[in-house]
């Protein structure tokens, strides 16, 4: 017995040794032998499908923000559905310049992998539609929802007092307003004040040290860095748009295609000239196949309105009509 557990053991140990050099594991460590947690274990991949959109490294810095367990430091600011399918975005900032409506929401929730904050009102749509909104939100599995600028403490209250997601409030500057909707049920803020939004959140931040704070990152890593310093948890990032990065990738296809074609050797493609039939000439067609008429003769055949005669004049059946008898 103790003879065929050990050749269990050695068949075991030749097959991951055989594994380590047969290249499956990037990472060529002995059999049993401790792997350094700087290594980590390898990325999974798929063949085809990749995260293409990736956020800018440098918003991995963000402390970020605990929602149902999960770590929020980054998010999408899209409602692309294929972005948001192949971006590895912590959550999705889902907001658009429309009515917020209930089938959008759950179109995007069925391409999303991560948590989904969705635009509910605040400007155009307000009182209790957006609260029936956030709810509808929360319903379909929506991780939060979003309240425009333009919505008052009071509306932030209802939204809150409907749903169990927490509300996300929109602030362009911090005064009485801001500090009232925080107090009325906001629990997380988004920063949206333009070259001054590391000023807001630098005074939101010595108001509110516990709060969870959200911006954008801005154009260029220094306006990030800028954004985080002043106490931000979480960047939105805008992802460059999917008409850009097919133009890109067509810009690459043709640049490829030129070089294949340069290596081989191969000149310039000549183009095809395709023959105008119009200018085409008549095919030669033996006397007596085709009987040719003349434009005179054609036209002194042809049959005016005056001489036009039907040959049902005079003999058109009398309809019956039901109801009159004839006279």
């Amino acid at each position: 017995m103790e003879d065929t557990n050990v050749e269990k053991s050695e068949v075991v140990e030749q097959g991951v040794s055989g594994a380590l050099r047969s290249g499956i594991f990037e990472v060529g460590h002995a059999p049993h032998e401790l792997v350094p947690a700087a290594d980590g274990p390898a990325p999974i991949e798929g063949r085809l499908r990749k995260a293409p959109l990736r956020v800018p490294e440098n918003y991995e810095e963000c402390s970020g923000f605990t929602l149902f367990g999960r770590r929020i430091r980054t998010l999408l600011y899209s409602t692309d559905v294929a972005a948001i399918r192949n971006s590895n975005a912590d959550a999705i900032f889902a907001v658009y310049p429309f009515t917020a409506q209930p089938a959008i929401t759950q179109a995007l929730l069925t391409v999303a992998e991560a948590p989904l904050f969705v635009g509910v009102g605040g400007g155009t749509t307000t009182g209790r539609r957006a609260a029936e909104l956030a709810a509808v939100s929360e319903m379909q599995g929506a991780a939060g929802v979003v309240l425009n600028s333009p919505a008052t403490p009071e509306m932030v209250a209802q939204v809150a007092s409907t749903v169990d997601i927490p509300v996300i409030a929109t602030i362009t500057r911090f005064d009485n307003e801001a500090a009232e909707k925080i107090q009325a049920g906001a629990r997380v803020i988004n920063v949206a004040a333009g070259r001054r939004t590391p000023e807001v959140i630098a005074k939101l931040r010595a108001a509110f040290p516990a709060l969870p704070i959200i911006a954008t990152g801005g154009r260029d890593d220094e306006t990030a860095a800028a954004t985080v310093a002043a106490g931000a948890n979480a960047l939105i990032w805008a992802p460059p748009s999917v008409v850009e990065l097919q133009r890109d990738m067509m810009v690459r296809y043709r640049e490829k295609a030129e070089a294949a074609a340069e290596a081989a050797g191969e000149g310039a493609p000549v183009a095809t000239v395709v023959p105008d039939i119009t200018d085409m000439p008549v095919a030669d067609v033996p006397n007596g196949v085709v009987e040719s008429v003349s434009p005179e003769v054609e036209e002194a055949e042809q049959i005016g309105e005056e001489d036009f005669v039907s040959p049902y004049r005079g003999r058109l059946p009398i309809l019956p009509f039901f109801g009159r008898k004839r006279p």
